[in-house]
């Protein structure tokens, strides 16, 4: 009989996972809250339960009796899955590894504890607390719930009358009712993937996250590598980036380090322990060769492996991971009636993959979190510059078509 594996989770971006784990046979056991979750068409067992109802998942696991749990792309799943181990002795991070992996204040806290360079920052539950830090600090300052992801409720904060606007949002995506605020510090942003196996880590990738402008502080519009930093600044982000996983605990996992690259050097925002959303997957997968998906699902099995052992693709020297938004289409209050095209941006050189989730008559989403992003191209090059201009060229030949009135 198989072993079983359990993914929480059965949206699109778990669909490899699902797949990955049934080519290294193994059987697949996948919740989702969508009964139409894509993942289910591929799991061997599939229960409609959501990703955040610990009870729910702790049933399943018992009744399919399974050998290992993860979940990747989802924040809310990764104190589940801790929680869930432990209770059934199988591997995984510990649930307070989990905490600070997380909950953005116990992550700071650790960060000050172990010394990992970081923003200045502090757990606040009330405005009050959150001017008085404003006034001690200054502005510009940033202000996130304590515990959420995909840049829900994260705003840059330039005045008084600003903060006042965000922090009931910011508070709203909280589940323990805190935010966190912190100094704002300026420079390019760098994506960070790392495999961590027995407490060996290995950074597979670091990439520019480029970002759009105010209103849609924070929200990553591109990926690129390799990131438009010199040697010196990558050392200390990859430096900075290990301080940070050893600082949460991570003993054996996926780590995403997002780290900024500024006047007073490498600074660690945060760290998931978990495998990224976004297509980071693919940015760490043809920058290093590793398929981390494969190390997760090994990890999660108790198994004893080498990283050469979850080799997937041969790297390239650049790519470009270039999301569709709406930016690049004008919001239209009207269903979508045709996406054409695609088939030449398909054929367009250096594209490696068009991925579109724009439905047909459907509305396109307003750009207020990652979530919002309605599909992606990714395009390799012989450098940044040429990786950059393959995405933006299949891009162009993408053209959305709306109901008529």
């Amino acid at each position: 009989m198989k072993q079983k594996l359990m993914i929480i989770g059965a949206g699109r971006e778990q669909v490899p996972a699902i797949i990955n784990a049934r080519k290294l046979g193994y059987a697949t056991v996948v919740t989702d809250i969508n009964q139409q979750a894509p993942g289910f068409a591929y799991a061997d067992y599939s229960e409609v339960v959501s990703t955040a109802d610990f009870d729910g998942n702790l049933h399943v696991a018992r009744q399919y009796q399974i050998h290992g749990i993860m979940t990747l792309g989802s924040e809310v799943a990764v104190p589940i899955v801790a929680k869930i181990a432990r209770i059934l002795g199988l591997p995984a991070m510990s649930e307070e590894t989990a905490l600070k992996a997380t909950n953005k204040n116990a992550m700071r806290a650790a960060f000050k504890e172990f010394g990992v360079p970081s923003p200045v920052s502090e757990a606040v539950k009330t405005l009050v607390e959150a001017e008085n830090f404003a006034n001690q600090f200054g502005y510009p300052l940033v202000i996130k719930p304590s515990n959420s992801s995909g840049q829900r409720g994260v705003e840059k904060i330039g005045d008084w009358s600003v903060l006042c606007q965000c922090f009931d949002e910011a508070i709203k995506y909280s589940t323990d009712g805190y935010a966190i605020v912190e100094t704002f510090y300026a420079g390019p942003e760098i994506n960070v993937t790392a495999a961590v196996v027995a407490g060996q880590i290995t950074v597979l990738s670091l990439s520019n996250r480029v970002t759009a402008a105010s209103p849609h502080f924070g929200i990553a519009v591109e990926h690129v590598f390799p990131p438009d930093i010199s040697a010196q600044q990558a050392s200390a982000v990859k430096a900075a980036s290990i301080l940070a996983i050893k600082a949460i605990g991570l003993k054996n996992g996926i780590a995403y380090p997002q780290v900024v690259v500024g006047n007073n050097g490498a600074q660690v925002i945060e760290i998931a322990a978990r495998i990224p959303g976004g297509f980071m997957r693919e940015v760490g997968l043809y920058m290093s060769g590793i398929d981390m998906i494969d190390v997760a699902i090994k990890l999660a099995m108790g198994c004893v492996f080498s990283l050469n052992d979850c080799v997937g693709v041969d790297p390239v020297p650049a790519l470009s991971v270039r999301f569709m938004t709406e930016l690049d289409y004008p919001i239209i209050n009207r269903p979508v009636a045709d996406i054409v095209g695609t088939g030449n941006a398909k054929n367009s050189p250096g594209i490696l993959l068009v991925d579109i989730n724009a439905g047909i008559g459907r509305l396109l989403p307003s750009l207020n979190s990652s979530a919002a992003r309605f599909g992606a191209i990714i395009a390799q090059g012989q450098d940044r510059d040429e990786a950059r201009r393959n995405s933006a060229a299949a891009l162009s030949k993408i053209s959305i078509q709306f109901v008529d009135t």
